[in-house]
C-alpha cells in the first residue's frame, strides 16, 4: 500500500503538465510501483545493459569429487551394459530351447497334436452351439408370449373401443328421434306454443330442480 499511495502522489503533483510529459510520467511511476510490488525486475522488462553481454564463470569442481562422480558413472554403465547382455543371452536361449523343441517333435507328433487340437476345437464349438442354440430358443418363446400378451391386449382395446363406439351410436339415434327435421318442424312449433317450458329453476347440491312455480303452488296449498 505504500508503494501505490507514493505512486498516487507522485501522479497527483504532476498533473499539471503535457500529455506527453504526463505518459512518461506514468509509465516511470508504474514501473517504480512494479519495482515496489515485485520486488525485483519482472521478466517483461528483458536483460539490462550492463549484464547483456556477460559470460557467467564456470563453477571449478573440486578433484576429488569429479573423479567420484566418474566413477559412479562409469560403475552404472557397465552394470546396465551387463544387465542388458543377461537379458539377450536369456532371450536367445529361450529361442533355441523351443526350437530344438520344434526340430525334435516329429511329423507323426505334430499330426498327432493336431488332430487333438481340433477336437478340443470341435468340443468347444458344440459346446458353444448348444448354449447358444437353447439362448434363442428361450428368446424366442419369451418373444412369441410378449407379442401374444400384445395381441391379447390390442384385441380387448379393441373392442371396448367398439363398444364405446357402438353406445355413443345408440345413443345418438336415440337422441335423433327427438330432432326437429323439415317433416316435424310444424308440430315442434305447436308444441313448443301449447306447452311452454320454463327454464327459471335451480338445482341444490343432492341435483333436485327448485322452480319458482312449484314453491309457490306448494304456499297456496298449505295456506287455509
Amino acid at each position: 500500500m505504500s508503494g501505490f499511495s507514493t505512486a498516487a502522489g507522485l501522479l497527483a503533483s504532476r498533473c499539471l503538465v503535457s500529455p506527453l510529459q504526463h505518459q512518461t510520467v506514468a509509465s516511470q511511476t508504474l514501473l517504480q510501483y512494479t519495482a515496489v510490488r515485485f520486488r525485483r525486475k519482472p521478466r517483461w522488462l528483458g536483460t539490462a545493459k550492463s549484464k547483456l553481454f556477460r559470460v557467467p564463470e564456470r563453477r571449478q569442481q573440486i578433484e576429488e569429487e569429479r573423479v567420484e562422480l566418474m566413477r559412479l558413472h562409469n560403475n552404472y554403465h557397465t552394470q546396465m551394459k551387463a544387465v542388458r547382455r543377461f537379458l539377450i543371452d536369456e532371450v536367445e536361449a529361450f529361442k533355441l530351447v523351443s526350437r530344438a523343441g520344434m526340430v525334435i517333435q516329429t511329423p507323426e507328433e505334430a499330426e498327432a497334436e493336431w488332430k487333438e487340437v481340433q477336437r478340443i476345437n470341435e468340443e468347444w464349438n458344440r459346446s458353444v452351439a448348444e448354449v447358444r442354440e437353447k439362448r434363442l430358443a428361450e428368446e424366442r418363446e419369451q418373444r412369441k408370449t410378449f407379442i401374444l400378451e400384445r395381441l391379447v391386449a390390442k384385441e380387448a382395446r379393441d373392442q371396448e373401443r367398439q363398444e364405446r363406439v357402438e353406445a355413443r351410436v345408440r345413443a345418438e339415434k336415440e337422441q335423433g328421434k327427438t330432432f326437429i327435421t323439415r317433416d316435424n318442424i310444424d308440430q315442434a312449433i305447436e308444441r313448443a306454443l301449447v306447452q311452454p317450458t320454463s327454464y327459471n329453476f335451480a338445482i341444490d347440491s343432492n341435483g333436485n330442480l327448485h322452480r319458482q312455480d312449484d314453491e309457490v303452488q306448494s304456499q297456496e296449498a298449505k295456506s287455509p
